[in-house]
């Protein structure tokens, strides 16, 4: 934030519980799908309610999980605790129309920061990163930085408890990626 919006950020499109500002100023305009304190607007990250070119900055925070149904009915802390999306491609239907949203609400030269995370789908690695960098090229932003966040605690992996051992395929992922479009 201090490198691209001194200010502070102007929209936060995916604000849920506002965590992200524990630390920082809060953004003038916060939306949420669902909205959890009533300074929140609710609308989907991609068809805000506010005109063309009409802000600086936006944050994109989405959810990453898939394998998630609707309501977080799901056994996963995790899936309890944030949304998701139930296949890979539903994922990025939601950042692909959200990207073109952030290039409709941006001024000239506007700063897009876009939280992400690579993740496993149906046994198969998706470099959502890459595929975001490439995807928010497509829709007319470039790469102005990249920076890679590792978490702060790990989840324990859960013992398995009448079951086979689970065994693993991929590295687990402790990292996350602010990507910054301009």
């Amino acid at each position: 934030m201090r490198l691209y919006c001194p200010e502070g950020f102007a929209c936060d499109v995916t604000y849920g519980n506002g965590g992200f500002y524990k630390d920082i100023k809060p953004p003038k305009y916060k939306f949420d799908i669902d909205p959890q304190s009533d300074d929140v607007i609710a609308a989907c990250s991609s068809a805000i309610p506010l005109p063309d070119a009409f802000l600086f900055s936006i944050v994109f925070d989405p959810p990453f999980l898939t394998y998630v149904r609707q309501g977080r009915n799901h056994n996963s802390v995790m899936a309890k605790r944030f949304a998701g999306y139930w296949r890979y491609d539903e994922l990025s239907a939601h950042y692909i129309a959200t990207l073109k949203e952030a290039r409709r609400l941006l001024k000239k030269d506007g700063v897009l920061v876009f939280k992400c995370q690579d993740i496993i789908h149906n046994h198969k690695m998706h470099c959502t990163h890459a595929n975001v960098i490439e995807w928010a090229k497509n829709v007319g932003f470039r790469l102005e930085d990249l920076f890679v966040l590792p978490v702060k605690h790990r989840m324990p992996i859960p013992p398995t408890q009448g079951h086979a051992a689970k065994i693993q395929r991929h590295a687990r992922i402790h990292h996350s990626y602010f990507l910054v479009f301009k």
